[in-house]
C-alpha cells in the first residue's frame, strides 16, 4: 500500500526541524574545563610548603584544599572525599609514618580508594623508601609542574595548563613528563619486585612513547613490558640495561 501524501510531507518537516540537533564536533568539546575543578587534599605540616602546592594546583586550575595534618585530612575526608592526596613528607619522623597509614585505613574503611601521591624532599628520602607499597606516586622537591600535571592525570581528567589553548599540544618539557613520571614509577616497581606494576607502568610508558613517536623508546618499553608478564624473561643485569638505554632514548628523542 502507497504512503499518503500527508505523510511523506510530514517526514519531510519532521527531518527539516531536526536538522540544527546534528552532532556537534568533537573538537568544540575536547580538553574543556570541567565545571567543577578536581579536588586535591594538601597534607603539609609546613606553611611554605602548603602554600607553593596551592599555587602549583591553582595553575593547573584545580581546586586545593590545605590541611596540616593527618587528623584534619580524615576530618575533611568525611566531609567530602578528595580526588586525589598530596602529601608532604617533610621529615625523617616518626609522625609521617603514622599520618600515611591512618589515610590508608580511612580508605579501607571507605571501600573507596583515594589516591596518595608524597611530595618527598632530601630529609623524606628514607620515610619513602619505607612507604613505597603504601604510595601511589611520588614527586622530589623542588616541585616541578610538569611532573604534577603528568601525575595527576593518572587519575584525573585535567584541564590544559593555564595559558595553553585546548587544541595546543603540550610543550616539550610537558610532553617527556608524562614518559618520564612513568619510568621513575617502574624503577619503583623493580626495586620492590613488584613485577605487576613493573607491566603496568612499562605499558603506560610505551604508550606515551608511542604517542610521542618515540619509536625506539616505544620498543623498549615493550620489551621490559614483555619481561614483567613472564613472556620474554630478562635477567636482572639485562632489565637494567635495557632501563639505561630507554632513558637514553628518550633523552635523544627530546633532543
Amino acid at each position: 500500500m502507497n504512503a499518503s501524501p500527508n505523510l511523506i510531507a510530514y517526514g519531510f518537516r519532521s527531518a527539516e526541524r531536526f536538522k540544527p540537533l546534528a552532532v556537534r564536533e568533537p573538537s568544540a568539546v575536547y580538553n574543556a574545563r570541567p565545571k567543577k575543578p578536581a579536588r586535591i587534599l594538601i597534607v603539609a605540616d609546613d606553611s611554605e610548603t602548603r602554600c607553593g602546592l596551592i599555587g602549583e594546583l591553582k595553575t593547573l586550575g584545580l581546586d586545593p584544599l590545605p590541611v596540616a595534618d593527618s587528623q584534619a585530612a580524615l576530618n575533611a575526608i568525611d566531609i567530602e572525599a578528595p580526588d586525589v592526596i598530596l602529601m608532604a613528607l617533610e621529615g625523617p619522623d616518626e609522625a609521617v609514618y603514622q599520618a600515611v597509614l591512618r589515610l590508608g585505613v580511612a580508605n579501607l574503611a571507605r571501600h573507596a580508594y583515594i589516591p596518595l601521591v608524597a611530595v618527598v624532599g632530601p630529609d623524606g628520602e628514607n620515610w619513602r623508601r619505607a612507604l613505597d607499597s603504601r604510595l601511589d606516586g611520588v614527586l622530589q622537591t623542588p616541585l616541578r609542574s610538569e611532573e604534577l600535571y603528568a601525575t595527576l592525570a593518572r587519575w584525573l581528567n585535567l584541564p590544559p595548563p593555564a595559558g595553553l589553548a585546548p587544541d595546543e599540544p603540550l610543550p616539550s618539557r610537558w610532553r617527556r613528563a608524562c614518559i618520564d613520571v612513568d619510568i621513575q614509577e617502574y624503577e619503583r616497581a623493580l626495586a620492590r619486585q613488584d613485577t605487576s606494576s613493573m607491566a603496568h607502568f612499562a605499558h603506560r610508558a610505551k604508550g606515551a612513547a608511542l604517542v610521542l613517536h618515540a619509536d625506539r623508546a616505544a620498543e623498549l618499553a615493550d620489551r621490559l613490558e614483555l619481561a614483567a608478564r613472564g613472556y620474554a624473561p630478562l635477567a636482572p643485569a639485562d632489565i637494567q640495561r635495557t632501563l639505561s638505554v630507554l632513558k637514553e632514548a628518550i633523552a635523544r628523542h627530546f633532543e
